[in-house]
Order: C-alpha cells, then structure tokens, then sequence
C-alpha cells in the first residue's frame, strides 16, 4: 500500500522526532534499548549482491566484495533517508566511492590477468581500453574512482575535503562501476 504524500509526511516527522527523542535522552551511551531496527530490504543479501559479479577471481574475493557492497547499502541509505549534510555526509560519501574504487581496483587487477595485472591501476585501465573491454570514457571514469580511492592515503591529501564529496558524486561512481561490471558479466559470466 502505497504512502500518500500527507501519510508520508506525518511517518517521517513522527520517525525523525522519535530518533531525537533517544539521542537528547542519551547522547552517545551505548545502550542496547535505544538501537532501532534498521529498515528491512535496502540492504541487499551477501548472496544477492554476489549473483551481481563477475565470475572473476577466487571465491572468497567475490564474497569479500559482496560485503564492501553490502557496507555500500549502508552508506546509500544514509545519503538517500536521512538529511545527513556538510563534512558528515562528504566523508560517508567519499568513503562509498573509495569503496567502489577498491572493487574496481580487484576487477581490474582479475580482468587483466596474463595482460598486465601487476601493472598500476591507470596502466590496468589503459589495456582495458587496448583490448576492447572498456572505451576511454569508462576509463576515465574509472581512473576518477581510483584517485578518489587514493584519497584514503590521508598524508597524501593536500586539500581540505570537508565538503569535496557530493551525492552527484557517489551516483557518477556508481553508475561508472556498474558499467564495468556488467561489461565483465557479460564477458566472463555472472559469479554464483
């Protein structure tokens, strides 16, 4: 059954006023009795995530990456559910697409093995692109993922990243991401 839109307003003042009622009583104690149930359904299974890769590498690297994917649900659900805003949600975003660059990172490293795998990320992409598996667009998106990744690298940074990362941000990570895995899928078979 379907919200309308008066229903969908009263639930979410009712849910947000509920939620600050237990963080003004208890601040950051950590106390079993104010954990809330977590929504049922945006975070995918290990095994639903896992029928979305690659039949790419050892199977504990699949399920290893279902689990960054799963933690990925998480950090969605923060940026799409809640008014998270300023350096919070810029470093649960950032902490997505790094995420994603990690996978990317392992799938580049699988789908250039015996053409280069121990080579660097941006010369993994570039044989990519040499083979035919990918265009310089996915490529550049790509490399764009991996110098966020870097990013992690905090005596690297050299500027502020307080508000660096935005949702458009995260959406672009995905969608390049997504397109190489199904590039990949479609090449190697989907994991099981």
């Amino acid at each position: 059954m379907a919200l309308n839109p008066n229903d969908l307003e009263s639930l979410v003042i009712s849910a947000s006023e509920a939620l600050q009622a237990i963080q003004n009583e208890y601040g950051k104690k950590n106390v079993v009795e104010t954990r809330v149930r977590f929504p049922r359904g945006f975070i995918r299974t290990a095994t639903e995530v896992r029928r979305t890769l690659p039949d790419l590498g050892q199977k504990v690297q699949r399920k290893n990456v279902s689990y960054a994917l799963m933690k990925n649900d998480v950090f969605r659900w923060l940026a799409i559910r809640t008014d998270l805003s300023g350096t919070a949600l810029s470093m649960v975003l950032k902490e997505g697409i790094s995420s994603l660059g990690g996978i990317c990172e392992w799938l580049t490293k699988e789908a250039t093995r015996g053409h280069g795998s121990r080579k660097p990320y941006a010369k993994r992409t570039e044989k990519l692109v040499d083979l035919i598996v990918i265009d310089s667009d996915l490529k550049d998106e790509l490399d764009w993922i991996w110098e966020i990744r870097c990013n992690e690298h905090l005596h690297e940074v050299t500027s502020l990243e307080h508000t660096m990362y935005s949702r458009a941000d995260y959406n672009r990570a995905l969608k390049a991401y997504s397109k190489f895995r199904d590039i990949l899928v479609t090449i190697h078979g989907q994991a099981v």
